[in-house]
């Protein structure tokens, strides 16, 4: 939805799926599903390990006065930890986001049209913004996490006994972190979905719109067709000026409803493993 524009005749998020279905049957609702599968796995065992990389950096270097980091400190590092995931989340965005917009699109066929037409490099278009995005998003996730769980008094000790409050921790965790920089989305999303200087997306329906319009990814993702946006800036510009302050919000009921339960039980499998690893540390 974040990449529509204001000629689009779908007003929520229930009418989008209702025509999802009806023009491409169930199977529109997991496109671009093989690139997360793929990629996240990737993507969450760098941001953690970077995570925690970071804040045994603090520690080894003095900077933590007290057992348990300061907020600051975790805000600290969950940024670096999202700058550090440029490298996995920057590719699977990509493909995840072209394969749901480009009709008669697979998440293989995404990945060798970008491979064949700009190389290894082209799976890094729009990394900048991603950097933008997730640096301060990381960020907010890990801090909000960490404050959360010493407001509702776990810790690590008994963390174990304490699911309900583990998993209310994450869920609002990513609630906070998506919010936080859900515009940045929206105009990370259009800069690696646009497809050709000659369409002007704000005046034109897109290939998420007019679904049966033959578009080859092959054929606009050529390198003669350039972008219609110069940069993120001109972007953000132009989705202001074409569709108002509202566009940088499009889709975010979605989103957030999915963030919830995501996010809930990554951090909990997180705490499991971290306990898990812990005990058979000291048990040696």
């Amino acid at each position: 939805m974040s990449t529509m524009n204001s000629r689009t005749p779908i007003p929520s998020s229930m009418r989008t799926l209702i025509e999802m279905k009806r023009a491409e049957g169930l199977s529109s609702l997991f496109k671009g599903v093989g690139s997360p599968i793929i990629g996240l796995a990737f993507l969450n065992s760098i941001l953690f390990a970077s995570y925690g990389g970071i804040m045994r950096a603090f520690d080894e270097y003095g900077f933590k006065s007290s057992p348990n980091p300061t907020l600051s400190q975790v805000y600290i590092a969950g940024f670096g930890a999202g700058v550090a995931c440029f490298l996995a989340s920057t590719p699977t965005e990509l493909v995840k986001c072209r394969a749901q917009v480009y009709p008669n699109s697979s998440t293989w066929s995404i990945f060798k049209s970008i491979l064949f037409t700009h190389g290894i490099g082209g799976f890094y278009q729009g990394g900048l913004i991603t950097i933008i995005r997730d640096a301060p998003g990381y960020g907010v996730y890990f801090w909000a996490y960490e404050g959360l769980k010493r407001v509702l008094g776990v810790t690590i000790d008994n963390s174990g006994g304490n699911v309900s409050k583990l998993l209310f921790a994450g869920g609002m965790a990513g609630l906070l972190s998506w919010g936080s920089i859900y515009p940045l989305d929206v105009i990370k999303s259009r800069l690696q979905t646009q497809y050709s200087s000659s369409i002007n997306p704000h005046t034109e329906e897109t290939p998420l719109v007019q679904r049966k319009v033959t578009v080859s990814p092959t054929v606009t993702l050529t390198r003669q067709n350039g972008p219609y946006y110069k940069g993120i800036v001109d972007c953000t510009i132009k989705s202001y000026q074409a569709e108002g302050i509202s566009v940088f919000f499009r889709g975010i009921i979605p989103t957030l409803i999915r963030a919830w339960p995501v996010n809930a039980v990554t951090f909990y499998v997180y705490e499991i493993m971290i306990n898990w690893l812990n005990s058979l540390q000291h048990s040696n």
